[in-house]
């Protein structure tokens, strides 16, 4: 982790949807990920984390063909009414190939019908080539030891727990904008293992001892977490409800 300037420096009042909260910035630069975090409010032990990989398309153009914008966008809902927590925001357009990569391999979606990390492949590209190892070590050396991960994506906890940060994966819920966003999560499921929440079938993080193994995610009790309430973990048997208003 890297910073020109002490990031108490750069502490200023951020304003979003009618709420304010303090904001520090940190540079991230090591290990092939450049980016930046940033921490809102008091950021403590067992704050909520969302690491999160630049998308044009999703965020800033709006794109409905992938759920990169309503993540994001429930991930800082989520931050914002906690109090606190950290955004890791990478610049790893195209899952860590770049837009180019990304723009081909719609292309070769639309031509083969094939889902895009499968055309990545097809392209000379990894499926997937992000890392998050420096991302883990900044987030240490912030002084945490335990965080809640805003994700669907196993990797991004791995990684993490490689680097000795205890990990409670909280899955986040988006609806799909499109019926390609639909098939682009299903492919994440499938290809990537993804815990995709829905009503009925809350994705598991890890398989209960005793259970069969298999290669399809496994249906367990998620971390609940309400805006304006503890997290805590949901007892009790029945589906999960619908944790963040999607």
């Amino acid at each position: 982790m890297t910073n020109a300037v002490d990031p108490a420096d750069t502490e200023h009042r951020f304003r979003r949807n009618g709420h304010d909260l303090r904001v520090r910035v940190v540079e991230l630069n090591g290990d092939g990920e450049r980016g930046h975090l940033l921490l809102f409010g008091a950021v403590a032990d067992g704050c909520l984390v969302r690491v999160h990989s630049r998308c044009l398309y999703g965020e800033a153009l709006r794109s409905q063909d992938c759920d990169c914008g309503p993540e994001l966008d429930k991930a800082l809902d989520l931050i914002q009414a906690a109090g606190s927590g950290v955004l890791v925001y990478l610049e790893q357009e195209g899952r860590g190939a770049g837009l180019i990569a990304k723009a081909l391999g719609y292309r070769e979606s639309e031509r083969s019908g094939t889902d895009t990390f499968t055309s990545y492949e097809n392209l000379g590209y990894p499926a997937d080539a992000r890392t998050y190892q420096a991302t883990a070590r900044a987030l240490a050396e912030l002084g945490l030891r335990s965080v809640q991960l805003l994700t669907n994506n196993p990797a991004k906890v791995d990684a993490l727990r490689r680097e000795g940060l205890q990990v409670t994966a909280v899955p986040l819920r988006t609806r799909a904008l499109s019926e390609r966003a639909r098939e682009y999560l299903e492919a994440k499921r499938t290809r990537r293992k993804h815990w995709i929440p829905t009503d009925s079938v809350p994705w598991a993080l890890e398989p209960h001892e005793g259970d069969a193994a298999t290669d399809e995610p496994l249906a367990v009790d998620p971390v609940v977490i309400t805006p304006g309430e503890n997290h805590r973990p949901r007892s009790g048997p029945g589906p999960a409800p619908d944790l963040i208003g999607a």
